[in-house]
């Protein structure tokens, strides 16, 4: 059984004839990457933390009182930086569209991808985990964690986008496996969604290989 193939991070591509069943689905993007240097007296980069903590996700702040580097994704970059010019001065500021740079990866990679038996689908966040999960085996991976969970239509996507006809879906959180279970009937593709909860679950599932498909995928 062919399976392990580059990965390809999943993102906007046109759906199967069954996605139109997803008419009433609210699709969630990934927002804005946000990045900025604020410059300034007296900052406080725990106060930083705590306003911005509720206008994205992914965010980190470090620095001192007088410099802070901020990181967020965020669908409202502009209250972002209007709340941190009143602080001080802007510097570096970086804002990049995510679903834009998911496209363009895609549109350099899906053509590279050869048709395989099967292919992985995973769920996982950070260029680390990309990593790990693309040696393990897995064909696609799919952004999304804790702070971001994939909606239906992203991870339909990925599936269609997928070089194979069946599917192994690895959600790898507890909060994505009712998504995931909802596949199954939007494609004409035949999905297996594994409930692993955890991203340990998934590295383990994946270790298994190829003795996960006969007990798993029949």
């Amino acid at each position: 059984i062919k399976y392990r193939k580059p990965r390809l991070i999943a993102s906007n591509l046109p759906l199967a004839p069954k996605a139109a069943q997803l008419a009433t689905e609210v699709e969630v993007p990934y927002g804005y990457c946000t990045n900025f240097v604020l410059e300034g007296k007296k900052l406080d980069p725990k106060k930083v933390k705590n306003k911005l903590k509720k206008k994205g996700q992914s965010l980190i702040v470090t620095g001192n009182d007088s410099l802070i580097r901020v990181h967020i994704h965020s669908f409202k970059p502009g209250e972002i930086l209007d709340y941190a010019t009143h602080l001080g001065t802007l510097h570096q500021v970086d804002i990049r569209n995510m679903d834009d740079q998911y496209v363009e990866f895609i549109k350099m990679q899906r053509e590279r991808m050869p048709k395989v038996d099967i292919a992985i689908v995973a769920v996982a966040s950070g260029d680390g985990l990309f990593e790990v999960f693309n040696s393990l085996g897995s064909t696609i991976i799919v952004p999304g964690g804790q702070t971001m969970n994939p909606s239906v239509r992203q991870l339909l996507q990925a599936i269609e986008s997928a070089p194979s006809d069946n599917i192994i879906l690895l959600p790898n959180n507890k909060n994505i496996i009712p998504t995931a279970s909802q596949l199954e009937s939007l494609t004409v593709k035949k999905v297996k969604v594994i409930p692993t909860r955890t991203i340990p679950q998934g590295i383990a599932w994946l270790s298994l290989l190829p003795f996960s498909f006969s007990s798993q995928y029949p």
